[in-house]
């Protein structure tokens, strides 16, 4: 049967307390408690706090999955405040904790390469994108450009609204969207709005690039539209009946889109024709993943399944299963997280393969859609990094 708790988009894409699910027996397991000594950073504005995860690395079942265990770091934290948001690159990691303290870790080794608290402890932030070597952060009101190499400050503007995504780089604009429904641009290195454009409901997901200058982005109320990113100018438009919990997905011939009505869709980007749907008893809340022409995405009716991204047929479904697929290891297997568990299932035919459970964390990241590396944040912001072995 299809698992309830299965990893929503808000608990697998912006971190916060929860509670175990399951508890954690292993043979052979490690302790992870307080922090090393070595993983404090030279340039942090935010004292270490040593912390104690509660969190057993059950080593023999990473083993099962193909992983194995490199190292446990520990991003800077203010007193009793734990991770909103947390994105792994192949050479680094960022974080931002609920006291407005950013850290970024080394990917290699785990060690503190910066920390700082950027505004006020109050502050609400936006999950940070990186360009180059350049960190754009955005707090409600404010955009932030920071140095990745040493935390410094490049610039900083105010965005003049109330932003509730993520920005969307696009050359010198930085994209948004917000709870009103404005969809805007912002220019980078002239400071001011380019244009906006106005959708029927709020803007909870970040639009996403599906062309060479153009952008797509989706409303609470299910509105779609496709926008010129130089000058708004729409393109194709439609409507579905709510808005996604997950992120939007493209292959930049088809947008994929996971919705709160309970179906699973795919729409050509040009003119918003609809090239399938897959209905489901349920929102489909589970972010999706596109991989080689297939599309991973879990719903209650068929549990995990794999999808043709170009007819919509469904390859193969396990109904005992679901969750979210962060990578395929060796070309061969789906790593996945339910919200309670690891599991590796066969790319082809959707068996399980091994599987481990997981708790007392807040989420887990991946580096990349192939091969990557797992990281697992805990409760209390400590963060593990498991490697294919």
């Amino acid at each position: 049967m299809f698992e309830n708790s299965a990893l929503f988009n808000r608990t697998a894409r912006t971190l916060a307390l929860t509670t175990a699910l399951a508890a954690l027996t292993a043979c052979s397991s490690t302790q992870t408690s307080d922090r090393p000594e070595d993983a404090d950073s030279e340039s942090s504005a935010t004292a270490p706090v040593a912390r104690s995860t509660g969190w057993d690395i059950n080593h023999e079942g990473w083993a099962e999955l193909g992983y194995q265990w490199e190292w446990t770091g520990y991003p800077p934290l203010a007193d009793n405040a734990y991770i909103e948001h947390a994105t792994a690159y192949d050479d680094m990691l960022t974080f931002i904790g609920s006291g407005s303290t950013l850290s970024v870790l080394e990917a290699n080794t785990g060690k503190v390469r910066w920390s700082r608290q950027i505004d006020r402890s109050t502050t609400r932030f936006v999950e940070p994108v990186r360009r180059d070597e350049t960190l754009f952060v955005a707090s409600d009101t404010e955009l932030w450009e920071l140095n990745l190499r040493n935390g410094n400050t490049i610039d900083r503007d105010s965005l003049g609204t109330l932003v509730n995504t993520s920005p969307l780089l696009m050359g010198n604009l930085a994209i948004f969207g917000t709870l009103s429904g404005e969809l805007f641009a912002y220019q980078i290195e002239n400071d001011f709005k380019l244009w906006s454009y106005k959708f029927d409901g709020p803007i909870h997901q970040a639009a996403i690039q599906v062309g060479d200058n153009l952008i797509a982005a989706i409303s609470e109320n299910g509105e779609i539209r496709t926008l010129t990113a130089t000058n708004a100018h729409t393109g194709m438009s439609t409507r579905i009946a709510g808005g996604s919990d997950t992120a939007l997905i493209t292959d930049y011939v088809g947008l994929y889109v996971a919705s709160m009505d309970q179906s699973l869709y795919a729409f050509d980007i040009n003119d918003g024709y609809r090239f399938w749907r897959i209905r489901s008893s349920a929102p489909v809340s589970v972010q999706h993943t596109l991989h080689e022409g297939v599309l991973y995405a879990s719903t209650r009716d068929q549990g995990l399944m794999a999808v043709d991204s170009a007819t919509g047929d469904v390859i193969w479904n396990n109904t005992e299963i679901g969750g979210w697929v962060l990578t395929v290891a060796n070309d061969a297997e789906l790593i996945v997280y339910s919200g309670f568990e690891m599991l590796a299932i066969d790319k082809e035919r959707g068996d399980i393969i091994a599987r481990t459970p997981i708790s007392n964390i807040a989420g887990v990241r991946t580096d990349s859609i192939s091969d990557g590396n797992v990281y697992v944040i805990t409760l209390d912001g400590g963060v593990a990094k498991f490697g294919l072995r």
